[in-house]
Formats: C-alpha cells, sequence, structure tokens
C-alpha cells in the first residue's frame, strides 16, 4: 500500500481553512492510503484548535510529530527558521513515505525538500498552491519568494507535482512545468455538515446576510464592507434585514462599533469555532464575500453547501466559481456604494419575487453538491495518487 505524509509548513493549531483542508484530505485518503500528518510549531496568531480538536478531527490518522522553528524578529519582521538537528529529523520522516504532499510556502523548506529529491529519487512530492502567486507590490518579499520557488522547482522538477485549486493558476504554472504535472483539485466541501434542514433554519419574515472571516481590510475588504453597512441602515431603518458578522482580527473594535450603533439591526459574534459554522450559515440567506485576493474562497462553497446566495467581490477565485451563477451577485468594484446597490438589490428580489429568491437558493446548494463536494475532490486526489505511484 501507498504511504503518503501530508506536511503542514505551519502549526494545525493555526485553525484555517488551509489547515482544515490538510486534516480532511489525510482522512479521507485513509480509506485508501498509509496516510500520517506531520506539521511545524509555526503559529501565524491566535491558536483556534486545540491539540484535542485535533486529535478528534484526525479520528485515528497517525500524526508524527512536528518540526520546529526558531523564531526570530528582525526590523519589525518575522523570521522563522528550521532547527540544524530539525532538518535531520525531517529528512528521517520523509524518507519513510512514497508520496509526501504540502504547500509552496516557506522557501526555506522548499529548498529542503529539493535536496531530499535528490538525494532519494523515488520519493514524489504534490506542492499544492492556495495562496495568491503575487501581491500588488511588484518587488515585495513574499513576490520574491514566490517567483524564486517557483523556479527552483521548474529546475530541480523530476519527482515533483503541482496542486492549483485554480484553472488561473495551472494555466501560469504550466508556463513553467511540463502541464501533465500541474493538476487542477478543486477544493471540496463536507456536506453531510449542511443537512437539508438548512432551509428549515431560516426566517422567513427577516433578510439575514452574514459575513464569517477574518477580520481585515488589506486582505478581506472588511473595512469597505462595514461603510456599506453604516451607509445603508443610516438610510433604511425600517426595512425587514439583520446581518451577522462572525470572526477576529484586527478591525473588530470598528464592528462592536457598529453595533453598539445598530443593535437592532446587527449582531457580531467573534470567534466561531470551525464545528459551529455551518449552523450560522444556515440561518442565513446571503452571504456577504468582500476579498480583494482570494485563489480559491472555500467560505462562499459553504456558504452555497447551506443555500445562501452571495454578494461578490471579483477575485480569480470568486470568478471562477461564480461566474454564469444567478446566485452569484457580483459588485461592479470593491466599494461601499457597490456593495450597498446589491444589497438594495437581493432584498427587492427577496421582497417582490420570493419564490426565485428561495428557487436561487436551492440552486446555490445544487450546485454546490454537483460540483464541490468533499467527494469529488477525494475521488480526484485517489486517481492522482494511483496515477504517480505506480
Amino acid at each position: 500500500m501507498v504511504n503518503i505524509l501530508i506536511f503542514s509548513k505551519v502549526a494545525l493549531e493555526n485553525g484555517r481553512g488551509g489547515e482544515i483542508s490538510y486534516i480532511e484530505l489525510a482522512l479521507g485518503l485513509k480509506k485508501y492510503f498509509n496516510v500520517s500528518i506531520m506539521d511545524t510549531n509555526v503559529l501565524l496568531g491566535k491558536e483556534l484548535l486545540t491539540k484535542e480538536v485535533i486529535q478528534k478531527k484526525l479520528n485515528g490518522v497517525k500524526k508524527i510529530g512536528r518540526i520546529y522553528f526558531a523564531t526570530l524578529k528582525i526590523l519589525n519582521r518575522v523570521i522563522t527558521i528550521p532547527y540544524p538537528w530539525e532538518i535531520i529529523k525531517l529528512y528521517k520522516k520523509i524518507k519513510k513515505y512514497d508520496i509526501i504532499y504540502t504547500s509552496l510556502g516557506n522557501i526555506k523548506i522548499n529548498i529542503l525538500l529539493i535536496f531530499f529529491s535528490l538525494i532519494n529519487r523515488r520519493k514524489k512530492f504534490i506542492i499544492r498552491y492556495n495562496k495568491p502567486l503575487s501581491s500588488e507590490k511588484c518587488l515585495s518579499l513574499y513576490n520574491i519568494k514566490i517567483i524564486l520557488s517557483i523556479l527552483l522547482f521548474s529546475i530541480f522538477k523530476r519527482n515533483f507535482y503541482h496542486h492549483t485549486l485554480s484553472k488561473h493558476v495551472k494555466k501560469y504554472l504550466d508556463k513553467f512545468y511540463n502541464p501533465n504535472n500541474v493538476i487542477h483539485i478543486v477544493h471540496g466541501i463536507d456536506l453531510s455538515k449542511f443537512k437539508d434542514d438548512a432551509f428549515t433554519l431560516k426566517l422567513n419574515d427577516i433578510l439575514n446576510f452574514i459575513y464569517i472571516g477574518y477580520l481585515d481590510d488589506i486582505h478581506k475588504g472588511v473595512n469597505v464592507l462595514i461603510d456599506a453597512i453604516n451607509q445603508f441602515l443610516k438610510e433604511n431603518k425600517n426595512l425587514k434585514v439583520f446581518f451577522e458578522i462572525c470572526g477576529m482580527g484586527p478591525l473588530e473594535s470598528k464592528i462592536r462599533a457598529l453595533e453598539s450603533k445598530y443593535p437592532e439591526f446587527i449582531k457580531f459574534h467573534g470567534y466561531v469555532s470551525n464545528e459551529l459554522i455551518p449552523e450560522y450559515y444556515k440561518k442565513g440567506d446571503v452571504y456577504m464575500f468582500t476579498s480583494r485576493v482570494e485563489p480559491f474562497p472555500r467560505a462562499i462553497m459553504e456558504a452555497l453547501g447551506a443555500g445562501l446566495l452571495v454578494i461578490c467581490s471579483k477575485t480569480i477565485g470568486s470568478i471562477e466559481l461564480l461566474k454564469k451563477n444567478e446566485f452569484a451577485f457580483f459588485i461592479r468594484s470593491l466599494t461601499s456604494e457597490a456593495i450597498k446597490e446589491k444589497i438594495y438589490e437581493i432584498y427587492d428580489l427577496w421582497v417582490k419575487n420570493p419564490e426565485k429568491f428561495r428557487y436561487l437558493q436551492e440552486k446555490a446548494k445544487e450546485y454546490v453538491i454537483e460540483f464541490h463536494s468533499f467527494n469529488v475532490e477525494l475521488k480526484s486526489f485517489k486517481n492522482l495518487i494511483d496515477e504517480i505511484s505506480k
């Protein structure tokens, strides 16, 4: 049987979409292969998953330890470097497996993986691209690291396969790698969390808008969303609407201030654990997605799974996922005025044509069941591993 190691380059305790997807993939592949998982001690912020919750989620998947990094702060920048003895430990772990699955991030680990592939030519590596390939600043350190990693993998490419969540990213990477080694497999969601009771939990007399995610403006555009909600409620205090916001981040205080200003229209729940998120989606009618950059938005798929319409900013991932679908309401630009226009448009549809509104919600759920269930993702991964392990 094929032995697979799933290696998260940050601590699973971070509990973001990337870490959750590693755990879900490990659990799914365990049905067909010998699967283990490993991470590092690198925390990117607040610990969102406890060790107990992680073990429960892994449900028997073996966690074989972690690689420890030293953390240095230089000129307000955090730098992580693996301890020398941890490099040896990483190699000893990796050489026991046939296939290693990890992500593109952390150029230091990428260099180590390339070195390990030269030492042991029979190992196969699958690199996942789940972050944007560039930032707005052309000469940013982020861009330089991404470009260097891609160039390195294009030189030492014999044992490497590249997993993209986006067709756009695949098209770009095909220029650097053998297109047959660049595999497009989209994320899927566990639809058992979004049972058919979702529609029974929605209120018929109030239109419920919801945002779930990190509360910053640089990546998620939340400051623009806050301004849009503020303007909308300032102009309309007699409409049957309610806004729920879940998450944590630098804009928490601004959201709390808005909640205090309009307590009858806004509820800020703060951080919500991953297990409870589906329950919040089920109560909602419309999901508000305002990200500036997003390669493939898992949150949108979860919202669709609960039968929500989507007000949506235009990112590579959201366009690829939602284009030509009536249940997606794209905003013309990421401005508070444009978001407000879509809130009005959806409210008008809900009031004047409730049958069509419910029809679009049902179509949203059907769409994600057909194309973006975890079973579809798992089948694609099994086929990939069967192919490259021949």
